[in-house]
């Protein structure tokens, strides 16, 4: 299984539009069940108390649905202050705090970076890779990076086919 994590908690954010585009395009290059995890449909309060000790029901459903059955992770990672959103960590750091190795030891991560800049969060993806390395993910070494995100759609709010093909081309990585 393949879990595609819009990685940010903003309501209808570019990276939740960036996010479903990939899972169509992994949906017709793969025989792998895809899921699309959206972090702005996370309930963070019932995620943890303040001492960081997951709600164990709630934590347990996501990981058990989204997490654990996954071998690969695409992660849709928007520039929040030359980073990636701090939403991001915390749910990393919630989610696992039981579970640790079943849920992402061991497993692959590929990682499409968005911004409205013009480095596609490109130091984003490299603050985010050193993280998943630390937690014993194999990272894709190659990151894509969708710079000036808004300039990727036409006016009919589809995005243009350039952009399509090169996050086709990128998710074939994972397969």
């Amino acid at each position: 299984m393949i879990t595609i994590i819009s990685s940010t908690n903003r309501l209808e954010s570019k990276s939740l539009k960036v996010a479903k585009e990939a899972f169509l395009l992994l949906k017709e290059l793969t025989d792998k069940q895809v899921r699309l995890l959206d972090l702005s449909e996370i309930n963070f309060e019932n995620l943890n108390t303040p001492s960081y000790q997951s709600n164990l029901k709630y934590a347990n459903n996501i990981r058990d649905e989204f997490l654990i059955p996954a071998q690969q992770f695409v992660f849709i990672i928007p520039e929040y202050n030359g980073s990636f959103p701090g939403i991001l960590k915390y749910f990393i750091d919630t989610i696992s705090t039981t579970g640790f190795s079943e849920t992402f030891h061991n497993k692959k991560a590929l990682l499409i970076g968005v911004s409205q800049g013009r480095a596609g969060n490109l130091r984003g993806l490299t603050h985010f890779a050193s993280i998943l390395m630390h937690m014993n993910v194999t990272v894709i070494p190659q990151s894509l990076p969708l710079s000036t995100i808004d300039n990727k759609w036409d006016e009919k709010g589809t995005l243009i086919d350039s952009t399509k093909k090169r996050i086709q081309k990128h998710l074939q990585l994972i397969n």
